[in-house]
């Protein structure tokens, strides 16, 4: 015959306390929520202007007008600034091979 005891956990019946790590993430989260919008705005403000740049500057710093439109149809979250630098990091990296 078998007897199941279910599991009482050591701290049934303490109040549990949030741990640092917890708060901390929770801070880091709300602060990015918060930083994300003038992130965003930079983020669009910097595509603005290569976007407004000619076929000629864009060249220059490894960069089409294609390259522009597609970071301009990523989603939000993502940093289209970001994007645009590894496409032009690659294009420089295939050139030097």
């Amino acid at each position: 015959m078998t007897t199941l005891v279910p599991f009482i956990s050591i701290a049934a019946g303490r109040p549990s306390h949030a741990s640092p790590s917890r708060l901390f993430r929770l801070l880091a989260a709300v602060i990015s929520a918060l930083l994300w919008l003038p992130r965003f705005w930079k983020a669009r403000r910097d595509l603005a202007a290569l976007a407004a740049m000619s076929e000629c500057e864009r060249r220059d710093i490894g960069l089409t007008a294609f390259d522009v439109e597609n970071a301009l149809a990523l989603p939000v979250e993502c940093d289209p600034t970001e994007a645009l630098a590894c496409i032009a990091d690659d294009r420089r990296h295939r050139r030097e091979c």
